[in-house]
C-alpha cells in the first residue's frame, strides 16, 4: 500500500472533523485531505517493468500504458490521488488513447493528465512517410508529369491509409463526411493537387443544369482542360454548386471533352456559373502544398512547400476517446494531426482541457455529447478541417441543461475544408455555454446555436464569413421551439460581405424566436441583428456603429416561407412538434408557444428596445412585417450622436488598436450622456493571452 502524505492544514481538517462527532469513521479521509498524487511519466523512451505496487514516480513509454497502470493501483486503492505526466517532445499514436470509467477520478480528487510546462509536449495521430525506394511509378503517364518530376517526392503510404478513396462526399446531409488521406508538413495540412490553385473556376454559362442519369449530374466546361482528366483514376469536384450557402464535394464519375459527371447530384441541381474546383488530378500536381496518391501502387506524390520538412500522414481517427469517464482534466497538451475530431467525449461528465492547443485535424478540434459540466477552457483552436468544437448534452424535453462550455479560447482558420456548415463552435440540446473567446480570420461562421436556454457573451468576433453568403456571425433557425437562449456583451467588427454577397452579424432565421441579444456592440458588421420571421425575440440596449441596417425584421411566413408555417411536414413543424409545448414546464417557460398555431404563426412580433444607432440606418421592415406589431420604445439616434472624446488616460490604451474605449460613451447633440458602458471585458484579442503565455503548470 503506497504511504499517505498530509499537509498540516489537512492535520487540523481531521481534528475538526473528529471534534464535531457528526460524521461517521468513513468520512475521515475528506477531499481536504487527499494524499499528494503519485505520478506516472509518460516517456516514449522509457524501459523496464512498472511496479505492481504504487510508487512515487514511475515511467512508462505511452498513455495507455499509464491507463492501465493506474487502473492497477487504484484496484489496491481507490482514494489514492494519481496523476499522469506527459514528457516533453512528441508522443505519437497508432490508435486513439480510450478513458473508460474506469479512468475517472472523483470530484475531489480529478484525473488530471498534463503535459511538460513550456508547451513542448506533443500528442500526435500521424507518422512520418518514407521515401518511396523506386521513385515515380513507372505506369504513370509521362506527360502529365513534363518538367514537373524533378520537384517531386514519393513517399511509401502505410497500410492504415491505403486502399480506400482519399475521403466521402461531402453533402448536405452529410457535412461531417470523414476524410481518410491527412497529410501535414511542418507548416501544417497539405491539401489534393487542385485546379484552379487559387480562386475558383464556373460551370459553362450557357447551361444551367446538364443531364440527370440515375442520379448523376453533368455540367459544362467552359474549354477543352477536361481532355487532362480522362484517365485521372480518382478525380472530385468540389464547390457551391446551386447556392453560395452550401460547399458539397463530389467523386467526378465520368469526364468528356465539354463536360463532367458527378456521382451524385448536388442539393437541387447545379447552376449556370457555379464556383467549383477540380481535386486530386495528377495533371494538375503543379504547385508547392499539393500531393496526388497512386491507390495501387500504395504512394503519395507531393510538391513540398519545404525540401527539407518531414511530411506526415494522419493514421489514428481520433487522438482522445473519453467514453463515460468523469473527473478527468486535460492540461498543457498539443493535440493533433488526425483523421477526425482530436477529441471525443461521450457519455461522460466534468471533463475539462485546458491550457492546450488543438489544431491540424481533418475533422474538428472537439466534439462533446451526452455530457455534464464539460468542455474547452484558456485554450488555442486552429486549423482544423471542418469546425472548433462541438457541443451537444442535456434534455430539452425537461430543460435540463448539461451545462457544457468553451470559455476564453482563441478559435481561427476553421472549416479548411467543410466550407460551409461548420462554425467555430456549434451548440445543441441545453444550457451549454459560449463565453470569451476570441474567434476570427475564417471564411465560415462563428456560433450555431439550436436547442434552449444556451448563452453566449463576452466574445470578440472578427473577420470572418469572407467567402460566404447568406450567413452570419452567429446563427440559430428553423424552430419555434429553441428558446430561452441569451446572447449578450459580445464585440462583432469588421465583418463585411464580398463583392456580390450578403452576411449578417446575428441571425436569427427561418422564424427563430424567444432569444434575447442584449448590450451587443457592432462596428462595420452587414446587418448586424436580423429576424426571419421570428417572434418573440428581445432586442434591448445593443449599439450599433456603422452598420446599417442594424436591425432587419421581416414576415416571411406571410410570403415566400408561408409553407414552412402551413406545411405539417415542414422542418419548423415537424421541430414544433417533437417538443411537449403544451406541458405545464414548458407552457411556464415560454408562454404562449404552445398556442401559436391558433395565433397568427406568421407574424413576426418582437421588442426592439432601448437600442443606440450611431451613424447607422435604424430598421427595416420586409415582407410584410409592420412596425406596429413590435414594442419599438426609448430607441436613440443615429440623428445628433457622437462618441466622446477620449480622455487622455484612455489615449494609450486606444493607441495599441482602435480599442472600444472608443465607444464606450455616446453623447447627443447637447454633449448629454445618453450612454455609458465599460467595454474593456469584450475586447478578447488583447485580454486572451496568445497559447505560448497561457499554458497552466503542474497542477
Amino acid at each position: 500500500m503506497a504511504t499517505w502524505r498530509r499537509s498540516s492544514s489537512c492535520r487540523w481538517a481531521l481534528l475538526a472533523i473528529v471534534g464535531s462527532f457528526l460524521l461517521s469513521s468513513s468520512s475521515l479521509v475528506s477531499p481536504a485531505c487527499a494524499a499528494d498524487p503519485l505520478v506516472i511519466t509518460v516517456d516514449p523512451q522509457a524501459v523496464g517493468t512498472p511496479p505492481k505496487r504504487a510508487v512515487d514516480r514511475v515511467r512508462v513509454a505511452s498513455l495507455p500504458e499509464a491507463l492501465a497502470l493506474r487502473r492497477r493501483w487504484r484496484r489496491v486503492d481507490s482514494r489514492q490521488a494519481i496523476s499522469i505526466a506527459l514528457a516533453p517532445g512528441v508522443h505519437r499514436l497508432s490508435e486513439p488513447v480510450r478513458f473508460a470509467r474506469e479512468d475517472s477520478g472523483t470530484a475531489a480528487i480529478p484525473l488530471v493528465v498534463y503535459g511538460a510546462a513550456d508547451g513542448s509536449t506533443r500528442l500526435v495521430g500521424s507518422v512520418p512517410l518514407v521515401p518511396a525506394p523506386d521513385g515515380i511509378p513507372r505506369d504513370l503517364d509521362a506527360t502529365l508529369l513534363v518538367d514537373r518530376g524533378a520537384k517531386l517526392r514519393v513517399y511509401r503510404l502505410p497500410a492504415a491509409v491505403t486502399g480506400q478513396r482519399i475521403q466521402e462526399p461531402r453533402t448536405l446531409a452529410r457535412r461531417d463526411a470523414p476524410v481518410h488521406l491527412a497529410l501535414f508538413d511542418r507548416a501544417g495540412a497539405l491539401w489534393p493537387a487542385r485546379w484552379p490553385n487559387t480562386g475558383w473556376a464556373r460551370t459553362a454559362s450557357d447551361v444551367s443544369v446538364s443531364s440527370h442519369n440515375e442520379n448523376k449530374a453533368s455540367f459544362a466546361l467552359a474549354d477543352g482542360r477536361s481532355a487532362r482528366w480522362r484517365r485521372e483514376p480518382e478525380l472530385w469536384a468540389e464547390g457551391y454548386w446551386r447556392w453560395n450557402w452550401l460547399f458539397e464535394t463530389f467523386p467526378v464519375a465520368a469526364v468528356a471533352p465539354d463536360h463532367l459527371t458527378l456521382e451524385a447530384t448536388p442539393y437541387e441541381g447545379i447552376a449556370s456559373g457555379a464556383r467549383f474546383r477540380i481535386v486530386h488530378a495528377l495533371s494538375e500536381l503543379d504547385a508547392p502544398g499539393e500531393w496526388w496518391r497512386d491507390a495501387g501502387w500504395g504512394v503519395v506524390l507531393l510538391w513540398p512547400r519545404d525540401p527539407s520538412d518531414a511530411v506526415e500522414v494522419a493514421v489514428t481517427d481520433t487522438l482522445l476517446s473519453v467514453e463515460g469517464a468523469s473527473h478527468l482534466r486535460i492540461q498543457a497538451l498539443t493535440l493533433e494531426q488526425a483523421q477526425g475530431d482530436l477529441v471525443r467525449i461521450s457519455d461522460a461528465a466534468d471533463v475539462v482541457i485546458s491550457g492546450s492547443r488543438l489544431r491540424r485535424s481533418a475533422g474538428r478540434a472537439l466534439s462533446i455529447e451526452r455530457s455534464t459540466a464539460s468542455g474547452l477552457e484558456r485554450s488555442t483552436v486552429a486549423e482544423t478541417g471542418i469546425g472548433g468544437v462541438r457541443l451537444s448534452g442535456g434534455d430539452r424535453h425537461s430543460l435540463i441543461p448539461a451545462g457544457l462550455f468553451v470559455r476564453d479560447c482563441r478559435i481561427s482558420d476553421y472549416a479548411q475544408s467543410a466550407r460551409t456548415q461548420s462554425p467555430a463552435i456549434m451548440v445543441d440540446g441545453v444550457g451549454q455555454t459560449v463565453e470569451g473567446n476570441y474567434i476570427h480570420d475564417t471564411d465560415e461562421y462563428a456560433i450555431h446555436l439550436r436547442g434552449n436556454e444556451h448563452r453566449v457573451a463576452w466574445n470578440e468576433i472578427t473577420r470572418i464569413l469572407s467567402e460566404s453568403t447568406d450567413s452570419g456571425a452567429i446563427y440559430s433557425g428553423r424552430d419555434w421551439s429553441a428558446r430561452g437562449s441569451v446572447i449578450e456583451h459580445n464585440y462583432l467588427h469588421d465583418i463585411r460581405a464580398a463583392p456580390g454577397f450578403e452576411i449578417k452579424g446575428i441571425y436569427l432565421d427561418d422564424m427563430a424566436s424567444g432569444i434575447t441579444v442584449r448590450d451587443n456592440l457592432f462596428v462595420r458588421v452587414d446587418q448586424p441583428i436580423f429576424l426571419g420571421g421570428g417572434r418573440d425575440n428581445r432586442i434591448i440596449e445593443n449599439l450599433f456603429v456603422d452598420s446599417s441596417p442594424a436591425i432587419h425584421v421581416d414576415a416571411r411566413g406571410r410570403t415566400w416561407a408561408q409553407d414552412a408555417i402551413t406545411d405539417p411536414q415542414s422542418e419548423l413543424r415537424a421541430a414544433y412538434a417533437a417538443m411537449p409545448v403544451g406541458g405545464k414546464l414548458w407552457r411556464e417557460r415560454y408562454p404562449g408557444l404552445a398556442t401559436i398555431l391558433a395565433d397568427d404563426p406568421a407574424a413576426a412580433r418582437n421588442s426592439l428596445t432601448d437600442n443606440v444607432f450611431l451613424n447607422s440606418e435604424p430598421f427595416r421592415f420586409g415582407d410584410l412585417a409592420r412596425s406596429s406589431e413590435q414594442n419599438l420604445t426609448r430607441n436613440i439616434g443615429p440623428a445628433g450622436l457622437r462618441l466622446a472624446p477620449l480622455t487622455r488616460s484612455d489615449e494609450q490604451v486606444a493607441s495599441r488598436k482602435e480599442s472600444v474605449k472608443r465607444f464606450e460613451n455616446v453623447l447627443d447633440a447637447t454633449n448629454a450622456l445618453v450612454r455609458r458602458r465599460d467595454y474593456d471585458r469584450m475586447e478578447r484579442s488583447i485580454l486572451l493571452k496568445p497559447f505560448e503565455d497561457n499554458r497552466p503548470g503542474h497542477p
